[in-house]
């Protein structure tokens, strides 16, 4: 397996790997933005409970929206409120089916590093000329995956999967108590590519998501007597010709 360097990411690595990383510390985003982190980290203390993980689990709190961003002029709209869906093929643990998720909160959805990220995120990917010029969907989830000493955490209980999108981006916001929680980039066979851990805040994953799958090992805590924590915001984006304000 290669040795991981923590690098800007850039359009050539994930045009030639199909992922790319950012050390938190270096994340070149407006510093007026980035002084809000702290308030946008603590939105994830106002996740609401995951209502489709089987067998009675509890180990996963969430929210989400869905927003339209356009790339010349870098505006952010918010859309419409819908269930999540992914296909069955895609999430063999709850695809196929309309997932009704908690809302971003009104404070996430304004917060200045979210958007920044947003746009920062997309100046990343390596898309066609052409495609700036169309609008993009933007899906944005928060998730906490949380263990104890009696439930292990599965930040991805789906397994080695894509998201169906065209690029994403996965950022650490926070990270307590916690072992495990090791990011995977899979080949389209399954075999691991690379392995890192997300540990600082806004240590930072981009990917190609039809280039490569990833995944992500359970955690637990170190701790046994206290709960962990692995606090995660992913962006999601897929170039959505004909996509409206209104939709």
């Amino acid at each position: 397996m290669p040795r991981i360097t923590w690098s800007n990411p850039h359009h050539r690595a994930l045009r030639d790997r199909g992922y790319a990383l950012i050390h938190g510390a270096d994340l070149t985003v407006d510093p007026t933005a980035r002084a809000t982190e702290r308030a946008l980290a603590d939105e994830w203390n106002r996740l609401e409970p995951d209502r489709y993980l089987k067998d009675g689990a509890s180990f996963r709190k969430r929210r989400y929206a869905r927003f339209r961003y356009l790339p010349r002029t870098r505006s952010i709209q918010l859309l419409a409120h819908r269930p999540y869906f992914q296909s069955a093929s895609a999430n063999r643990y709850a695809g196929g089916i309309h997932r009704e998720v908690a809302p971003l909160t009104a404070a996430s959805v304004r917060n200045a590093l979210l958007n920044e990220l947003i746009r920062f995120d997309f100046a990343q990917f390596p898309v066609p000329q052409e495609s700036l010029d169309q609008p993009w969907e933007v899906a944005c989830h928060q998730f906490r995956t949380l263990a104890t000493a009696r439930e292990v955490g599965e930040p991805t209980p789906e397994g080695v999967h894509r998201d169906e999108i065209d690029f994403g981006a996965i950022h650490l916001m926070d990270r307590s108590n916690t072992r495990g929680g090791d990011s995977r980039v899979h080949s389209e066979s399954g075999a691991v590519l690379a392995e890192f851990v997300l540990a600082d805040p806004l240590d930072t994953m981009l990917w190609a998501d039809r280039d490569v799958l990833h995944s992500v090992t359970p955690t637990a805590p170190v701790d046994p007597g206290r709960r962990a924590t692995r606090d995660i915001l992913i962006l999601g984006y897929t170039c959505s010709p004909g996509l409206r304000a209104s939709d």
